[in-house]
């Protein structure tokens, strides 16, 4: 079995030892019950138990991320799931170090600035529900030189790169294992993700000759399904596309919780409606040689 690695001009397969690199979702694919040593490492990682959490949230987080949400040294985790799997962990990888972020000082935007709006995804999380499009919409409402205050039940590391694509910068503060809170402040100071630090400028829109061959893509249909359905297949039809090629998507309204997921994944998309209530998305999968983190 052979899957697309997030480490440039790579790929993971079974027999091949787990970095820090991996998604949780390509070693999950490769070595399925390693679920269960996740779960067994922190209960953070139990709601990965949860199918439709697992298909979504699994393709944000890395390995090293997910001993950040642990809390553990991140050779250690390496270590106990290359051991699971029957593996020698890899002696290159980089020196552990304590998943949580190093302590800086204090920013004094937490205190100046004010909280448009707080979110409590922890009800979310216990009913297995998926929080993250819950937080993108909070904070495509939130003004330049505002902050809104998350409180989840973990680190939330993958939203710190994501966020930060989209202007906002975190603080965040712990006073037990599964009470967090987090503040993203929308400084307007976009940061480069390793996920599109090789794009120089934002994608072109795609070209009606493009949209016009759309038809010799991978092409599904999602009218009828209720959310999160829609997103879950659409994510599980692009983990299947082979590099290069491109999804249409038939769907019944733009599904903006998506989009900041492709762009988190470099991926190039694009939208338009044909009618009310008929919308076609068309997404394309960048190239092996140029998939990134």
């Amino acid at each position: 079995m052979r899957l697309i690695s997030r480490k440039k001009g790579t790929a993971v397969e079974a027999g091949q030892p787990i970095t820090s690199e991996w998604k949780i979702s390509d070693v999950l694919k490769v070595y399925p019950d390693l679920l269960d040593t996740l779960v067994e490492t922190t209960p953070a990682f139990e709601k990965l138990r949860n199918p439709a959490l697992r298909r979504v949230q699994s393709r944000l987080i890395t390995v090293g991320q997910a001993a950040g949400i642990a809390g553990v040294d991140s050779r250690s985790l390496l270590k106990r799931l290359n051991r699971a799997a029957g593996l020698e962990a890899p002696d290159t990888d980089e020196p552990g170090a304590p998943g949580k972020v190093a302590a800086v000082e204090r920013p004094d935007w937490v205190e100046r600035v004010a909280i448009a709006q707080e979110l409590d995804v922890r009800p979310l999380q216990e009913r297995g529900e998926e929080p993250f499009s819950a937080i993108m919409e909070v904070s495509r409402q939130v003004p330049e030189g505002q902050a809104f205050l998350l409180l989840n039940n973990f680190e939330p590391v993958p939203l710190y790169d994501v966020l930060g694509m989209r202007g906002f910068e975190h603080w965040t503060e712990s006073d037990a294992p599964n009470e967090w809170r987090i503040w993203f402040y929308n400084s307007g100071k976009k940061l480069t993700s390793h996920a599109n630090a090789h794009q120089k400028q934002p994608s072109a829109p795609v070209t009606e000759t493009e949209w016009g061959k759309a038809d010799a893509s991978v092409t599904i249909d999602v009218s009828e399904l209720v959310p999160p359905e829609p997103l879950i297949k659409i994510m599980e039809a692009l983990e299947d596309l082979p590099d290069g090629s491109s999804l249409l998507v038939h769907h019944v309204r733009r599904p903006m919780h998506l989009y900041p997921q492709l762009d988190a994944m470099g991926y190039r998309h694009d939208t338009r409606e044909l009618a009310p209530d008929q919308i076609e998305v068309f997404i394309q999968k960048p190239p092996f040689a140029e998939s990134v983190s």
